[in-house]
């Protein structure tokens, strides 16, 4: 009888783990599909001749830079700043080409990627809408979620400050997150007082519990309004509410829904 329960139980299980992994496999093959989606609508926007650098791993996924590439084309903002340069980098460039105005200011600690950015914006004939600073990151003694007698201390870009002014979107993209703890914290310390009044700031890798953290310490430090966009990586949006009431329009970002575009709905079964 017991032998008999045993199996009963070991067969529940067995199920549930099946059923599990079905799940996961689902979900993998719906982000893939979304992620590969994505690409196939920011090639169609983008006027680059050459091809974008590799997407996968721990750079910038396609669908935040189709968000990006999308609001910057609707928004058309006159200054950019991001920490952290590579495929964005190119994306933002070209959408501030196709625009006809705007400067991305581009922080990038290491020489090695900053020179290969370097060479894909000359390649694409992009470099006049781009200043591109190589800013060693170096101890940081302001403001931080990183406890002071943390293993690593915090560091942050040795930033020069200059020509960064009315910033109207912040891309927090870097430094890496081994740097130290909560390192894209000093982001917001650093800039706040050189965002334009109608600023957004927008954190990539928002899935991660540190960049979570980060970006809820902003909101309640700085009297942003906040929201979590759910994309592979995930995104965090501040802005001011006031600038709404104001009557400046931050985006529906459901308008820039592939799926929508598509008439399709690729949602899972529990988000439906």
């Amino acid at each position: 009888m017991a032998d008999k329960a045993f199996y009963q139980s070991l067969s529940q299980e067995v199920k549930k783990g099946f059923s599990q992994s079905r799940l996961n496999h689902q979900k993998s093959v719906d982000q893939l599909y979304t992620q590969l989606e994505s690409l196939s609508w920011l090639q169609r926007q983008l006027t680059i001749k050459g091809h974008l650098p590799p997407l996968r791993g721990w750079p910038t996924s396609p669908d935040f830079l189709l968000k990006l590439h999308t609001w910057i084309l609707k928004h058309k903002p006159k200054l950019i700043v991001e920490t952290g340069s590579g495929a964005s980098t190119l994306v933002i460039a070209d959408a501030l080409r196709q625009n006809g105005a705007g400067k991305l200011i581009s922080l990038e600690h290491l020489q090695f990627y900053a020179d290969e950015t370097s060479q894909t914006l000359l390649d694409e004939n992009l470099t006049t809408w781009v200043d591109l600073r190589v800013c060693p990151l170096e101890s940081w003694t302001g403001d931080h979620l990183n406890p002071s007698d943390a293993d690593k201390p915090s560091r942050w870009y040795s930033l020069n400050f200059k020509n960064i002014n009315n910033i109207d979107i912040l891309i927090v993209d870097g430094p890496p997150g081994n740097t130290c703890l909560f390192a894209r914290y000093p982001a917001l310390p650093a800039l706040f007082n050189r965002l334009s009044p109608n600023a957004e700031v927008w954190m990539d890798d928002a899935n991660r519990q540190e960049e979570k953290e980060i970006t809820e310490e902003w909101a309640k430090r700085y009297g942003f309004e906040m929201e979590f966009i759910s994309l592979e990586k995930g995104m965090s949006r501040l802005w001011h509410k006031s600038v709404e009431l104001d009557g400046f329009h931050c985006p529906d970002f459901s308008e820039f829904s592939t799926e929508a575009n598509l008439g399709l709905d690729f949602s899972l079964p529990e988000d439906q």
